[in-house]
């Protein structure tokens, strides 16, 4: 009897779906170096490295579409446990130093892997020169995977 009700125990415990883990919201704050890889026309694409204080090191793909001092992107940051997808919307300004700053938001839109239906917004900031060869930004704000 004892054998057969350890038995059932187990089965159950194969059987029955463990309860979804509850969702988290963190505050991030990632800096990124990346260099543009191709463009065509008003559109670019930069690639580079990312490192988060809450998910670590990764590699960012983003795309950016400008016009005239505005832009609006999308991206995909590669981290250890899954990918995060988002979109940009930045406004630039030349400086007297040669380079150009530009501030706006960022929205996360989704993920894969541990960030799977991942949401949040934010901050985003950086400079680039004015060619657009490389960039540096920062984001900052929350997720809720």
């Amino acid at each position: 009897m004892r054998t057969s009700l350890l038995a059932l125990v187990a089965v159950a415990a194969v059987v029955v779906p463990a309860a979804p883990a509850a969702a988290k919201t963190v505050e991030y704050d990632a800096r990124a170096t990346v260099h543009k890889r191709s463009q065509s026309g008003t559109t670019l694409v930069y690639a580079g490295k990312v490192r988060s204080t809450h998910l670590g090191p990764g590699r960012v793909k983003q795309t950016i579409r400008l016009a005239g001092l505005n832009a609006t992107g999308s991206f995909v940051i590669r981290y250890r446990h899954g990918k995060l997808r988002g979109t940009t919307q930045t406004t630039g300004r030349p400086r007297l130093d040669g380079t150009a700053a530009f501030s706006g938001t960022v929205r996360i839109t989704g993920g894969t892997g541990r960030y799977a239906g991942a949401t949040g917004s934010g901050r985003y900031t950086g400079s680039a020169p004015l060619d657009l060869s490389k960039a540096t930004f920062r984001q900052r704000g929350t997720i809720t995977y």
